[in-house]
């Protein structure tokens, strides 16, 4: 399978774990449905790095694993923590209590 290929089955599979159809990825990222219909299935689709960002980000994965295949679970978790440190402080302090919370109940 070359490289293109695996792109392609890496972002078909990150778009069905966040239960987007090609449509809605399409709508959120500014393109077509059948621009990501190609993204999925032709190997020669070239995305560019801005789109392959947007991909990442409206999937929930990050761009190592859309690229390279790093592992959709790490990736996840780095992708929270980016999330997580462009919170504001006060929400920060809320989320720590969450967590708190969470492993006090088990």
């Amino acid at each position: 399978m070359s490289e293109p290929e695996k792109f392609g089955h890496r972002l078909r599979a990150a778009r069905t774990r966040a239960g987007l159809s090609q449509d809605e990825l399409a709508r959120r990222v500014g393109s077509s449905k059948g621009y990501i219909s190609e993204l999925e299935t032709a190997p020669d689709s070239r995305p560019s790095a801005e789109l392959v960002l947007k991909l990442a980000t409206e999937t929930g994965t990050t761009v190592e694993y859309l690229l390279r295949g790093d592992s959709p679970v790490a990736e996840a978790d780095r992708a929270f923590f980016r999330s997580y440190q462009g919170l504001e402080p006060d929400t920060k302090l809320k989320l720590k209590a969450i967590l708190d919370v969470l492993k006090d109940n088990k």
